[in-house]
């Protein structure tokens, strides 16, 4: 009898322990995400200061090339940091890992910062969130992205072109995995994106009559913007695989468009279907050309590029104008500077892991004509807003 005592104590021991190490590892988990998030808040305000006095705002201000700035918040942040990195000399791969043995940090975490506007906006397919129109201004920084206004809309707005422009762009997405994956190509053969728009559109638009499929499967439709992209998985006929190919590349921020110096191929493919695969791949050659700065500095920047350097286009103003009716009229407005983020913040700690991902949005630095320090009540506006947070 002692004998099973002894062992049932022991047990019990054992898994309270362990309970108590993996709640540990948890709360350590946690906070280094936390961590990992904090410090993506500050490379954003980094970029956000440096960009307001080396962007080529300012007169007699020495101007740093956009593609160095940006690397202020694109460039992954790993911990611990890796000591293989190229060009490391001895005594600085010596201080890293002094640096990691002193740090008492228990576990790693990395930090991902993404552009929101180089994805396309699953509630571009609405009217009340048509992208508001440029104002005229001498700073190049970019305003902030207005609540969507209903009865603000231009009237330009086609929602059929939106549609069919999504649609588009989805199977570009899906028509480089089926070229790249034949397995997957064959298992999705019989998929249809004019079924996905058809419940797509039902879900977030109201006024949208849509038509009867005869399938039971799909859940009934919200009738109200995504708010989350999340909200895919409520969409007939999307499963886990569609919706992991397809949610990566879209969002559902209020961006004041799409963003070229940031935009991805299946992107540019759909908006700009004229576009041979030599003529995009030109593109991102000259943009993201390491030796010289070709980041679009304004949006006829970038159209005076097309003009001048895509066949369809080339040399002929009037196409220009078409294309740029046509984008209005599909809720496009392409932008150059970015003001939305996505922050993704992963740590883990032995076998515990947490994961942070937040939205933020950079709203302009107030200057001139500002208003008086807050009073002791109130809380600074620090340029940051976070729009949306969810912890995993």
């Amino acid at each position: 009898v002692l004998s099973v005592l002894v062992t049932e104590f022991t047990y019990v021991t054992q898994v309270n322990q362990r309970m108590v190490y993996d709640s540990l590892d948890q709360i350590k988990a946690l906070y280094l995400a936390k961590s990992a998030f904090k410090l993506s808040l500050l490379r954003l305000k980094a970029f956000q200061n440096l960009k307001a006095t080396f962007g080529g705002n300012t007169q007699g201000v020495p101007t740093i090339p956009r593609q160095y700035l940006d690397k202020i918040w694109n460039f992954p942040f790993i911990y611990p940091i890796p000591t293989s990195i190229p060009g490391l000399t001895t005594s600085e791969k010596d201080a890293i890992t002094a640096f990691q043995k002193e740090s008492g940090f228990d576990g790693s975490f990395s930090s991902v910062i993404d552009s929101e506007s180089s994805k396309y906006n699953l509630n571009s397919i609405l009217a009340s969130f048509t992208p508001p129109a440029p104002t005229p201004s001498t700073s190049s920084s970019p305003s902030p992205s207005p609540t969507p206004n209903p009865s603000n809309t231009p009237a330009v707005f086609n929602p059929e072109n939106a549609r069919k422009s999504l649609a588009d762009y989805l199977w570009q997405i899906l028509d480089q995995k089926f070229q790249s994956d034949p397995d997957f190509a064959n298992e999705y053969r019989d998929f249809k994106i004019e079924d996905l728009m058809e419940n797509l559109t039902a879900w977030a638009d109201r006024t949208y009559e849509a038509r009867d499929t005869g399938s039971k499967k799909h859940i009934k439709p919200k009738r109200a913007p995504f708010y989350s992209i999340s909200e895919l998985h409520m969409i007939y006929p999307l499963d886990d695989a569609l919706y992991n190919l397809f949610a990566p590349t879209l969002t559902v921020s209020t961006t004041p468009g799409i963003n070229v110096n940031t935009i991805q191929a299946p992107a540019l493919k759909a908006l700009f279907s004229q576009m041979t695969k030599e003529e995009i791949d030109g593109f991102f050659k000259y943009r993201d050309d390491t030796n010289a700065d070709n980041s679009f500095k304004t949006e006829q920047d970038f159209f005076t590029y097309i003009q001048d350097k895509v066949s369809a286009f080339r040399k002929n103003p009037d196409e220009i104008k078409k294309v740029k009716e046509d984008l209005a009229s599909r809720n496009i407005r392409i932008v150059t500077d970015e003001i939305n983020f996505k922050v993704t913040a992963q740590a883990q700690v032995n076998q515990a892991t947490k994961l942070i991902e937040a939205w933020i949005t950079l709203n302009p630095l107030k200057t001139q004509n500002a208003p008086p320090p807050p009073q002791a009540s109130q809380k600074p506006d620090l340029g940051l807003k976070i729009t949306f947070m969810r912890i995993i």
